[in-house]
C-alpha cells in the first residue's frame, strides 16, 4: 500500500482534521517534483463554479461549465505544491499538496461567497457583527490605503465565519490544518473557530489596519467545545501565498468568547496545536479484491469534537496525520448526493506510534455500485491526454482525469437502488471537443463504455491569448443591433480575474472589422490610444444562430502598458 506522502490520482486529504503528514520540513522547497492538477471547483450549494482562476506555480486556467480544471504539469516543492482559487465575490483560497514525480493530482475546492456584513467609518471605528458569532471592534483612525496612507472615510467589511463543527470544513478550509508554530515546529491545529476578513472602501479601493493600531477580535466558543477550550488559545493566521498556518499572537477566554487583537486581516484562527502521528487503512467494497476508490473517510476527535474528511485514492487507500494519544471515531460515508449516509464506523485509539488499521469491508448491498471502463480518442483514434469524462447520473455526477494514454476506471455508488441508468461524455480540454454522450446501464456492474470518441466541437466559448497567457470561457453571450455586435463571458470583469468583452460594428455584415471597445482580464483598452485591434467574423447568424470569428491585434491600457491579444469565438447570439 502507498503511503499518502504519494499521492495518486482521485486522492485528496484536505480539512480541520484529517491531513496529510509531512515526515520532512513542509516549508522545505529542496525536493521537488512534476506534478499535473486537476479537479472540481464549487459554490456553497455544492454546484459547479464556473469561470474561477485557478493557479499551480506559473500554471493557471479557468473552470468549465462544470466547474473542472486541467492544468499542465508545473514543478512544485513535493511536500508542499500549493493550489490557489480566486473568482470575484469569493474569498481567494490557497491549499498545499503532498504530491509524488510525475503524478496527476485531483482536488476538489469549494469557495465561499465574500459576503458584506457592515459599513463603518474609519475616522470614528466601530463594532462589526460577523454572522455565526464573531465581532471586530475598530478603533478610530485605524485604516489605511495599501499604500499606508491614513483613510478615514467609509469602510465596507467582508467577512465569514467558519464553524469548526461544520462536517463540510474540509472542503472550503484555507490550507490543511498543519501550521508552524512560534518556534518554527510543525503542528496539528484543531480549531476553535475561525474567520476570514477583508476590508475596502466604497469604490473597491483595498484597506487594510493601520501599522501602529489593532482590532480586536472576538470569537465565540461552541457549547460543545467550552469545557475543553484552554483559558489562553495561539492565534493563527493563514498565510495566502505560502500555503500554511502562522501562530501569530493569542487570545484570551472571556465567559464562552475568546479575546484577542490583530494587526492584518486575512483568516484567522483560534486553535489548540497538537503533535502529530500517521495513521493508515484501506477500504474494499464487498471483499478484498476491489479497492473503493474516492470513498469519503471522516474521523472525529472525542476530545474537542474537531471532525473533518478526505478521501480514499484509486487503490482505496487513505492515510495522514492524526492529533497523537488522542481517541477518535473513524467514518465510511456513502454519497453526499445520497444524504452521507454512514457505512461504517469504528472506534479507534488512542495512537502514540504511526498505526496501519486492518481493512475495511463496505458491503455491496448498502448502495448500487458500478465499475466504468474506457478511453478518450481523439478523431483520429489517438489518446486524449488533457481531458476528462463525467459521468451523470439522475442523482449525482462524477468526474475523472484519464492518464496520459487516455484511459479510465472507476468505481462508484449510487442512491437507493439496485438499477443504475448512467451517461458518460468526453472532454478534450486542449481542442475544445465533446464526445456525444454514451449511456449505459447495471446490471451488470462493470460497464464497459469503450472508446469515448471527443470530436464534435463544443457549442460555444471564447478563446483567447494576453501576452503569452491563455484562457478559455466556454460561458460566452452575445447580442446585436442594427449596427453593433457585443461579445462577453459571463464574469464580471475584476482584478485578476479572466473576463473578456468586447464590440464592435459590422451591421450584421461578415468581414474584417475594428473593435470598438475591449476589456480583457484586468485591463481596458484605450482605443483613443494606437491599436491593432479587429475582429474577422466568418458566421453571422440571427438571434438563436452562432457568430463565429476570430480577433487579435496590439492596444494599450489606460496606464500606459501594451499588451499583444489574439482569439477566437463561437457564440450562440441571444438577441
Amino acid at each position: 500500500m502507498q503511503k499518502l506522502k504519494l499521492l495518486i490520482p482521485l486522492a485528496l486529504f484536505i480539512g480541520a482534521f484529517f491531513v496529510a503528514c509531512h515526515e520532512e520540513d513542509p516549508f522545505e522547497n529542496g525536493k521537488t517534483a512534476d506534478v499535473t492538477f486537476a479537479g472540481r471547483i464549487i459554490d456553497e450549494n455544492g454546484d459547479a463554479l464556473e469561470g474561477a482562476l485557478v493557479k499551480a506555480g506559473e500554471e493557471s486556467t479557468i473552470t468549465d461549465a462544470n466547474g473542472i480544471f486541467r492544468l499542465q504539469s508545473v514543478r512544485l516543492p513535493a511536500s508542499h505544491a500549493m493550489v490557489s482559487v480566486s473568482k470575484a465575490g469569493f474569498f481567494e483560497i490557497s491549499r498545499p499538496y503532498i504530491v509524488e514525480d510525475d503524478a496527476l493530482q485531483t482536488v476538489t475546492i469549494q469557495l465561499l461567497t465574500k459576503n458584506q456584513v457592515g459599513l463603518l467609518i474609519a475616522a470614528a471605528g466601530g463594532v462589526v457583527n460577523v454572522p455565526g458569532g464573531p465581532s471586530l471592534n475598530f478603533p478610530a483612525n485605524a485604516v489605511t490605503d495599501a499604500n499606508n496612507n491614513a483613510y478615514s472615510g467609509t469602510v465596507r467589511v467582508f467577512a465569514r465565519y467558519l464553524d469548526p463543527s461544520d462536517p463540510n470544513l474540509g472542503l472550503f478550509l484555507p490550507g490543511d490544518m498543519t501550521a508552524e508554530n512560534a518556534a518554527d515546529e510543525e503542528v496539528f491545529l484543531a480549531t476553535y473557530g475561525m474567520v476570514g476578513v477583508e476590508i475596502e472602501s466604497t469604490n473597491g479601493q483595498k484597506l487594510k489596519i493601520a501599522s501602529d493600531k489593532a482590532v480586536e477580535l472576538r470569537m465565540p466558543i461552541l457549547a460543545s467545545q467550552l469545557a475543553s477550550a484552554p483559558s489562553v488559545i495561539p492565534l493563527w493566521h493563514y498565510d495566502l501565498e505560502e500555503g500554511h498556518w502562522k501562530e501569530d499572537g493569542s487570545a484570551q477566554k472571556v465567559g464562552d468568547e475568546y479575546v484577542g487583537k490583530v494587526t492584518h486581516f486575512s483568516f484567522w484562527n483560534c486553535d489548540a496545536p497538537f503533535p502529530l502521528i500517521q495513521l493508515h487503512g484501506k477500504i474494499y467494497l464487498e471483499n478484498t479484491t476491489q479497492p473503493l476508490a474516492n470513498a469519503i473517510v471522516r474521523i472525529t476527535m472525542l476530545s474537542t469534537g474537531a471532525s473533518s474528511f478526505g478521501y480514499t485514492n484509486e487503490n482505496g487507500c487513505f492515510g495522514g496525520c492524526i492529533p497523537k494519544d488522542e481517541a477518535l471515531i473513524l467514518e465510511v460515508v456513502g454519497p453526499l448526493e445520497c444524504g452521507g449516509p454512514v457505512l461504517y464506523t469504528q472506534n479507534i485509539g488512542p495512537f502514540s506510534t504511526e498505526t496501519t488499521l486492518s481493512p475495511i469491508i463496505i458491503p455491496a448491498s448498502q448502495f448500487p455500485s458500478v465499475k466504468v471502463v474506457g478511453q478518450l480518442q481523439n478523431c483520429s483514434g489517438q489518446p486524449v491526454a488533457n481531458g476528462y469524462v463525467k459521468i451523470e447520473l439522475a442523482d449525482s455526477k462524477h468526474f475523472l482525469f484519464p492518464g496520459a494514454n487516455g484511459q479510465f476506471e472507476y468505481t462508484f455508488v449510487g442512491c437507493g437502488s439496485s438499477s443504475l441508468t448512467a451517461e458518460v461524455t468526453g472532454y478534450d480540454l486542449t481542442n475544445l471537443l465533446e464526445s456525444a454522450p454514451a449511456a449505459f446501464s447495471t446490471p451488470p456492474n462493470t460497464a464497459n463504455v469503450g472508446s469515448l470518441v471527443v470530436c464534435s466541437t463544443l457549442t460555444e466559448f471564447i478563446q483567447y491569448t494576453i501576452d503569452g497567457q491563455s484562457f478559455t470561457k466556454i460561458d460566452p453571450f452575445a447580442g446585436a443591433d442594427q449596427v453593433l455586435a457585443f461579445i462577453a463571458s459571463q464574469q464580471d470583469s475584476s482584478q485578476n480575474i479572466p473576463y473578456l468583452q468586447m464590440t464592435f460594428a459590422n451591421s450584421g455584415q461578415l468581414g474584417t472589422f475594428p473593435l470598438l471597445s475591449l476589456s480583457v482580464n484586468q485591463y481596458a483598452a484605450d482605443l483613443q490610444a494606437s491599436n491593432t485591434l479587429t475582429t474577422t467574423v466568418t458566421t453571422y447568424g440571427n438571434p438563436g444562430g452562432l457568430i463565429i470569428g476570430t480577433f487579435g491585434g496590439n492596444f494599450q491600457d489606460f496606464v500606459g502598458a501594451s499588451h499583444t491579444i489574439s482569439g477566437s469565438y463561437r457564440v450562440i447570439r441571444d438577441w
